[in-house]
């Protein structure tokens, strides 16, 4: 009986996939028990290639389903979970590496008390070294904006919402996931379901590496201005300010500080005092070493944090709803 599928999602990244599949190939769970989609999001290179490769020698049952063009991981997690026959559909991305309890931890605590959404716990590859601007993922606890990367739905909860929202999208020129092709879809899928009364629970146990990368400033100069996507939810899902917006406005503490901050550079050209209120968002933002690498960050985050204050207000204008 399959009593899981795993939903993959994946475009252009060959390199990542026998990885993945070696991952799901070691979980506790028996392998008669749950099934792997891989949903191809119109990959050009040699993606297809390798799919058909893994699926021909691979032990558990794998499927491989496609878009004949990229549209975004929304759509490809569609056309997965939608090709499903499991009760529950857990998600995970295709630079993600679950541990070996990873579907055993999940089912435990949807089974338990029929949880209808249960959130895993996210941590960077433990062989990589981060420093400086990197890319991944970590969630320690039960999360407001339901990363897709370690996540399961009953299948009966994602009929009711519709799947994941194909419309919540961040135009962009350039190709791959990595260039924000889609922003916060998976975060209206969780209050979408929340606002439906589906409330999710937290499996420590489920645990999933994320990659850490290293993409450069394109990405978070585009990732930064992609936040202008928060005020479309908070359009949508009022009831969200409560849980995630700081006084329920700013989209967290930081972005405070920050505000404040550039409320101070220009308060203080006709009030020099006002200046003082640069004084958190520099101690928040200060260096945690004096190195040259650690400088070099620091010296950045004005500019990130511009970048985002920009996002923000584009979208606030857009939306006519205050997303600080």
């Amino acid at each position: 009986m399959t009593r899981v599928s795993v939903v993959v999602p994946t475009f252009e990244r060959p390199e990542r996939l026998p990885g993945l599949i070696a991952a799901l190939e070691a979980q506790t769970l028996p392998a008669d028990q749950f099934d792997v989609i891989v949903a191809d999001d119109g990959s050009r290179d040699e993606t297809p290639a390798v799919l058909a490769d893994l699926a021909s020698r691979t032990r558990i049952r794998m499927r491989v389903v496609r878009n004949e063009r990229n549209r975004g991981p929304a759509v490809a997690r569609n056309l997965g979970w939608r090709t499903a026959d499991a009760p529950i559909i857990a998600f995970t991305d295709d630079d993600c590496q679950p541990a070996p309890g990873w579907l055993t931890a999940g089912l435990a605590r949807m089974e338990k008390g029929s949880a209808p959404i249960v959130q895993g716990r996210t941590m960077p590859d433990p062989s990589v070294k981060m420093t400086g601007w990197a890319k991944t993922m970590q969630v320690e606890e039960l999360s407001i904006y339901y990363q897709s990367c370690n996540i399961f739905y009953r299948t009966e909860v994602l009929r009711a919402v519709d799947g994941f929202d194909e419309q919540t999208m961040v135009p962009t020129h350039a190709a791959g996931y990595t260039m924000l092709k889609d922003f916060a879809e998976d975060t209206t899928l969780g209050w979408k379901a929340r606002s439906l009364g589906f409330m999710p629970e937290f499996a420590p146990d489920a645990l999933v590496h994320h990659a850490v990368t290293y993409p450069g400033l394109r990405y978070w100069w585009k990732y930064a201005l992609a936040h202008r996507a928060f005020a479309t939810l908070a359009r949508r899902f009022p009831e969200m300010r409560r849980d995630m917006f700081w006084l329920r406005v700013f989209l967290g503490r930081d972005r405070a500080l920050f505000d404040a901050a550039v409320a101070g550079l220009f308060a203080g050209i006709v009030w020099r005092p006002a200046l003082a209120l640069v004084a958190p968002y520099l101690y928040m933002r200060r260096p945690p070493q004096l190195t040259r690498s650690e400088i070099k960050i620091f010296l950045s985050w004005p500019v990130y944090d511009t970048m985002k204050f920009v996002g923000l207000a584009i979208g606030s204008l857009r939306e006519r709803t205050l997303v600080l």
